[in-house]
């Protein structure tokens, strides 16, 4: 549980004098001197700085910061305060308005206006999230009041500007997202109710870009190139973008009709379908001679089914020819924690898979192949580079440390942390850091990354550099780095990680190192068990033949 801070006394204030009076300037009321008038129009123009603020604040907005502060407070892996996270947020306005900004006075907020007290807030006295939440929602109505540029932000995306300039002061990975990008990222990871198009939009005109295989646009013969005239009897000419996506979109088990007109064709086409839950697809197969290459572009609900299902393909296509396996996972941001442990799950044959740490006592767990498993037994090998995170070092990283898979490629990401998400009142959604994920030899990724077992680090795509990487020159393990990557202190990750610096091409040396290790299985166990810089450095002369 979170200390709360202390609070100074207020200030104390002395008791004013009529204006009359305190100045000594009898008026009557009926006819007031041209100062007074003037005052009157500074304290409209500026705010009147000993006069509380009073205005409205919206109250969504409340709402919306003190689930926000109260979230972050409870599962960021850093302890977090609201009135700091408060502050930082805040902060943020006077990079869309610099004539605005903000001032803490012991138990008061100021918001200035080019410099000059224009609003007086009063400060909670305590670390209370709603309290704090509706201090912020107050501010941004008294900005919104005194600065033009303020108010024309729409009310979501400044919510998001705030929210995340509070969050950037406790780590780069969490993030808010409004509600409109909240609900696409909910779309990329768990689906989404459609037809299975894309769409190809330039001016008025609207063509099917592609057709997703197995989905109802391809089950009722639309072709990429179709162009869509009308949405359920509505022009598309008259629908922007995001209005074309909707009226795609939609539950599970209702229906859309296009109507299309088709090249060689002179009468639209009417096509009326039932939309289904649509995941799209993370991984692809291709059969390379006697190797199968899976690709896999993120982790999403189905990553792991859809690997499951491609890895069964090949056995069927490829039966006895088929020699090894390339997991691809260059360039992988990463995704779904659970899929990750599901896909390297896929390939181990029991054990750890990976563990999170965290401040939170619901951050610490274990993670482990579950028993009775299906698991792939033909060889391997991960290629990855300093685009593979999160998910992807998961799974990199657990089928080295087993033994299991040759790794390929370049130094990771290195973003060994775990993000919770959590679905906001108003439908949208915040991305928490809230742990660490620790590999099944006992060593943290974030910031490490994973090293590949042979490195192809500033090498050329040509036999001579494929030579040198399987001869071990360079060693991503040099000798006085040997020892178990758990007692490396942060000066030797540094030096591991510039042995084997991250690189983002997709570089065909990759690939010939993974195939010629592939066609040579006595090769491929003598890199497998290769941790230490000798036992790679005696693979020269084979590297040679």
């Amino acid at each position: 549980m979170l200390k709360k801070a202390a609070e100074p006394a207020p200030a104390r204030r002395r008791r004013a004098r009529p204006l009359s009076r305190q100045a000594g300037f009898p008026f009557s009321p009926k006819r007031r001197p041209s100062w007074i008038a003037a005052l009157g129009a500074f304290c409209l123009l500026a705010g009147c700085a000993d006069l509380p603020y009073r205005g409205t604040a919206n109250p969504d907005e409340q709402r919306l910061f003190t689930e926000a502060y109260d979230n972050i407070i409870e599962y960021h892996i850093e302890a977090a305060s609201a009135d700091g996270l408060t502050m930082a947020g805040l902060d943020k306005l006077a990079a869309l308005d610099p004539a605005i900004s903000l001032e803490r006075q012991r138990n008061e907020l100021v918001v200035r206006y080019f410099g000059k007290p224009a609003r007086q807030l009063t400060a909670p006295a305590t670390e209370a999230p709603e309290k704090w939440g509706h201090l912020t929602a107050a501010a941004l109505a008294a900005a919104r009041e005194l600065s033009p540029t303020i108010a024309a932000v729409p009310a979501d995306q400044l919510d998001e500007t705030v929210i995340d300039a509070a969050l950037a002061t406790l780590d780069r990975f969490s993030h808010y997202a409004r509600p409109e990008i909240a609900r696409e990222r909910r779309a990329a990871r768990d689906g989404f109710g459609g037809v299975g198009v894309s769409l190809d939009i330039r001016g008025s005109e609207v063509r099917i870009a592609s057709v997703l295989p197995e989905t109802p646009a391809s089950a009722a013969g639309l072709l990429p190139g179709d162009r869509i005239t009308a949405l359920d009897g509505v022009a598309t000419a008259q629908l922007s973008a995001l209005e074309l996506r909707r009226h795609l979109r939609g539950p599970a088990k209702t229906t859309v009709t296009l109507t299309i007109l088709r090249a060689g064709t002179s009468t639209p086409l009417s096509f009326t379908l039932e939309r289904t839950l649509i995941v799209p697809s993370t991984v692809t197969f291709e059969a390379k001679g006697d190797v199968a290459w899976l690709r896999l572009r993120g982790f999403n609900q189905q990553t792991a089914q859809r690997l499951s299902d491609l890895l069964a393909k090949a056995h069927r296509d490829m039966g006895s020819g088929l020699r090894g396996l390339v997991l691809d996972l260059r360039d992988n941001p990463g995704g779904l924690l659970s899929q990750a442990v599901e896909v390297a799950s896929l390939f181990l044959n029991g054990g750890d898979v990976v563990s999170t740490i965290g401040r939170n006592p619901q951050a610490k767990q274990h993670y482990d192949v579950p028993p009775g498993h299906p698991t792939e037994s033909l060889p391997m090998v991960v290629l990855i580079n300093g685009g593979s995170a999160s998910a992807s070092e998961i799974v990199a990283a657990a089928l080295q440390d087993d033994g299991r898979a040759v790794v390929i490629g370049t130094s990771s990401f290195g973003k060994g942390t775990v993000q919770t998400v959590i679905r906001t009142s108003n439908d949208g959604e915040l991305t928490i850091t809230w742990a660490r994920l620790v590999t099944p030899r006992g060593y943290l990724l974030h910031h490490h990354g994973v090293i590949p077992t042979l490195c192809t680090a500033e090498l050329a795509d040509d036999a001579a550099s494929v030579a040198r990487v399987l001869r071990g020159d360079p060693s991503p393990v040099p000798p006085e780095l040997a020892a178990t990557r758990t007692d490396l202190d942060e000066a030797g990750w540094h030096k591991l990680r510039e042995r084997c610096q991250a690189e983002h091409e997709l570089r065909s040396i990759d690939t010939q190192v993974a195939r010629r290790l592939l066609e040579d299985p006595a090769l491929y166990r003598l890199v497998l068990g290769c941790f230490a810089p000798a036992r790679v450095h005696g693979l020269a002369a084979r590297a040679e033949d």
